[in-house]
């Protein structure tokens, strides 16, 4: 059965279940956004920084199954770090903070307090985004699979703890001591 729509007919087409286009290549986790965070390049504090933020969303994919890359970005959408295979860390960055914004927006609108959270399910998967304090957003996404509960569980908990890295290398950074 198909129904009239302005440019034609429409059927119901199978998605295909394997990736169309190009296969992106792979880029290793790290850290890139550093002047968005207000560091120098190279600093002590910076590596320190990179380190812990890699562990917090490497763990967060060890702990949930079906995790298939995550990322943290500021809330302009520089991205910070990243931990994902096959998806466009920069682009991602980029609308994971137009996904934060808009749903700071309804959220203002409505009135239920602060933004803590958002799921986008698709038909293969999950896209979830979390507020990693005032000045960072943690993306996840997952398999179909993934059991959300236990998404929720673990990424709000690491949400939380990369707002406090977040928050200490701000107060770093502002009182001088970054070496």
């Amino acid at each position: 059965m198909s129904a009239r729509w302005p440019l034609g007919s429409w059927r119901a087409v199978a998605l295909p279940t394997q990736r169309v286009g190009p296969v992106l290549p792979r880029r290793p986790a790290r850290l890139i956004g550093k002047k968005a965070l207000g560091t120098d390049e190279g600093s002590v504090v910076e590596r320190e920084i990179e380190a812990d933020v890699l562990a917090e969303i490497r763990g967060l994919r060890d702990r949930v199954r079906h995790v298939a890359g995550s990322l943290v970005a500021t809330v302009d959408g520089r991205l910070v770090a990243h931990d994902t295979h096959g998806i466009e860390p920069d682009g991602m960055a980029a609308l994971s903070a137009a996904v934060l914004g808009l749903s700071q927006r309804l959220i203002e609108n409505v009135g239920p307090g602060q933004f803590a959270e958002t799921v986008t399910r698709g038909t293969h998967g999950y896209v979830a985004t979390y507020a990693a304090g005032p000045r960072a957003v943690l993306t996840v996404v997952t398999g179909e699979e993934t059991n959300i509960g236990r998404l929720h569980l673990e990424a709000r908990q690491v949400a939380h703890r990369l707002a406090a890295l977040l928050d200490d290398l701000g107060a770093r950074v502002r009182t001088g001591n970054n070496p």
